[in-house]
């Protein structure tokens, strides 16, 4: 079916469009950008379905929200907005089994895979923050898990014993030490799950994808809009910021070689954190602004050891460049890790600092 066949099912007409062309960095989805000649242009997505195996499910969601989100913006703030089939659907299923979906594409927007000063990482954490504040009165009873424990602890931790044990491409021999450091942490790193398990912290609306990526910028670099909504769903606030501090306060790209080069940035951690209290100070509880200058931790060992997993099962979920590509991820994460142990009483403090500022 030709990509022009499925924008008219979103009512996109043949004689409208100009053009087609691949967009975007994401990995997920295939994204295409739709020129027409109209005011209005259009981003197409054919939907990864191996990894969201419920696409109907997914968009109910995206749909609920982005309804919650409309009804609380600000005058200069955007949504995403999303096109209906002539069916009145927010998807299409075609005859092939592909899913795709169709969005209006904002003009004038910009998308950085970089934070590159305090003045982004500020209006990055103010984005999501916001994003946190517009959705604090939307039931989360409401949504589904597309990703079924994405970001809790113990189920990765599941995996990895299971890889550990089964041992499919006989890659634990060569990875001994990162076992050990993984287990050494593991106690800790359920601090969180347990303080939900407990009623101590609240289940929020979270983004849990949250990378500078996903937010769109103007030409002022302000940012106005938080896209990529597919990932939303009940989670601990921790999830959002401690992922948005690992992607964007980090001092190298996730799979740097190069050791030496990655660190916690500690301006960006803390322009990006007086940019997301200041959204979200009224919010929360006393035991989730105490447990917050962790939550980077929390995500920065996850996420790596995801990626330590993926290594010992063969690369099997991670596109990767190389045979050793995961394991470069992990040792990068992991060294990340221990820069934020190595600081955790000045994050403690940036961020006791910024609640008495804001208070």
């Amino acid at each position: 079916m030709l990509i022009t066949d499925i924008c008219s099912v979103f009512n996109i007409t043949r004689s409208q469009i100009i053009s087609v062309n691949p967009y975007g960095s994401g990995h997920i989805h295939d994204t295409y950008k739709v020129e027409t000649k109209e005011s209005t242009d259009y981003l197409l997505q054919k939907i990864n379905s191996e990894i969201f195996t419920d696409v109907p499910l997914m968009q109910k969601n995206i749909e609920e929200v982005v309804r919650h989100l409309k009804k609380n913006i600000r005058a200069g703030e955007l949504v995403p907005e999303i096109l209906k089939t002539k069916e009145k659907q927010s998807y299409y299923h075609d005859d092939e089994g592909n899913y795709w979906r169709m969005f209006v594409f904002i003009p004038g927007s910009i998308t950085y895979d970089r934070v590159h000063s305090a003045g982004m990482a500020f209006e990055a954490g103010k984005a999501y923050g916001h994003f946190q504040f517009m959705l604090s009165d939307f039931d989360t009873s409401s949504l589904t898990e597309t990703l079924p424990r994405f970001h809790d602890v113990d189920h990765r931790m599941e995996q990895f014993e299971e890889s550990v044990k089964s041992d499919p491409r006989h890659r634990t021999q060569h990875v001994t030490e990162e076992i050990d450091f993984v287990r050494s942490r593991i106690d800790r790193m359920r601090n969180i799950l347990k303080l939900g398990e407990n009623g101590k912290i609240p289940l929020r609306v979270t983004h849990n994808d949250t990378k500078i990526n996903n937010v769109l910028f103007n030409e002022q670099d302000k940012a106005v809009c938080v896209i990529d909504l597919d990932t939303v769903m009940p989670g601990y606030i921790h999830y959002d910021f401690g992922d948005a501090i690992r992607t964007g306060a980090a001092s190298a790209d996730e799979d740097e070689p190069d050791l030496q080069k990655m660190f916690i940035n500690i301006e960006l951690f803390e322009a990006y954190s007086r940019g997301f209290l200041g959204q979200v100070h009224n919010l929360l509880n006393k035991m989730e602004r105490e447990t917050l200058a962790f939550a980077p931790q929390l995500m920065t060992f996850i996420i790596g050891l995801r990626f330590l997993t993926d290594y010992m099962n063969g690369d099997t979920y991670f596109k990767i460049k190389s045979q050793e590509h995961n394991l470069i991820r992990w040792k990068a994460q992991k060294k990340l890790l221990l820069s934020m142990e190595a600081r955790e009483e000045e994050m403690n403090a940036i961020i006791t600092n910024i609640e008495k500022e804001i208070a």
